[in-house]
This record gives structure tokens, sequence and C-alpha cells, in this order.
């Protein structure tokens, strides 16, 4: 039994809207391209350039040494493929650059993943998931130990009570 019981699924439900995408970007071959605080923040400073051009609504993201999960609501003027595209055409280029590199380089795996939220208990195993992500990952063992997060955001806004995720999410473990 966790520490913290998940939010109730009505706490998720002023957050979510149909269209919103659930994405993960990968370091090419596992590559570790956001373990650096430089690194990592250079993915957050690419997104909300993207998002101030073609726009879209972040609903929650975490960035982890070699890969990010992103829960996005698309503009229409962008579709998530647009992002993706914009987002890693910038990222290889500014992280060549920070890298010291003359050349853009390789960074991203080719194939990423997209996928649609379709229904409110989605939303919210989505939400769960990117926050208790680094937990998983053995990098934390608690969610507020991992600044790279939205985790903090949704403490402040009231869907999380500090103490969700010091075990693990009943929410996620049903998933399995």
């Amino acid at each position: 039994m966790p520490i913290i019981p998940d939010p109730l699924l009505s706490a998720y439900t002023p957050h979510f809207h149909p269209g919103i995408v659930f994405i993960t970007l990968t370091g090419v071959r596992g590559e570790r391209i956001f373990a650096r605080a430089e690194t990592a923040h250079l993915l957050r400073s690419v997104l909300r350039e993207v998002r101030q051009k073609i726009g879209f609504a972040m609903h929650a993201w975490v960035v982890l040494p070699e890969h990010s999960h992103l829960l996005l609501h698309p503009s229409a003027e962008g579709g998530a493929d647009e992002i993706v595209r914009r987002v890693r055409l910038r990222y290889e280029k500014d992280y060549a650059q920070l890298m010291g590199s003359p050349a853009e380089m390789v960074v991203w795996e080719q194939r990423f993943t997209v996928e649609a939220v379709k229904e409110e208990i989605e939303f919210a195993q989505r939400m769960d998931t990117i926050h208790y992500d680094p937990v998983r990952h053995g990098l934390v063992t608690r969610p507020e130990e991992w600044v790279q997060s939205s985790y903090a955001a949704w403490v402040e806004r009231g869907l999380y009570k500090l103490g969700w995720g010091w075990s693990e999410p009943e929410r996620l473990v049903k998933k399995r």
C-alpha cells in the first residue's frame, strides 16, 4: 500500500482534453544525451522555442539521461509529428554546438513514439508514469528529488500530495 494514495481520477479530469498525446524521445543507441544538466536544459529550451512557434500545451514532462517523455496537446498549426520533427532538428543543431562539434550530430533514435491518449484513466496513468519514471529507473528514491520533471509544478497545483511516489503508485501497479 502506497504511503500517499494516487489522486482520484476526478482530480485529473479538468486537465484532460481530447487530442493529447504521449511522446517518447530516445537518444541514439540508448546514449545518455540528457545526462548533463546543460543538455537536459537544452531540451527544455528547445521545447519552449518550438511551443512559441507552432503552439502546443505541455501537460507533463520528464527528462531522464537517455530518454524523455512528454504529455502534450498539439495545436491546429502543428501536429505531434511536426512538433517532434522541429524539436529533434533544433536539438541536434544546438547539441552539436554545445559539444563543440563543427557539424550536426546524430543524437536521436530514428524511431520515436507518439501515442494518442483517448481516455481520462489513460491520461492519469501517463501523468503518473512521467512523474514516477525517475524512481522506476533508480535515479532517485522520491519523485521530488528529480528536478528535470513537471512533478513539482503538479504538487504546487494540488494534483499530487508530497509523499506520492515514495512507493510504487497503485495506478501503475495495476497497469502491468
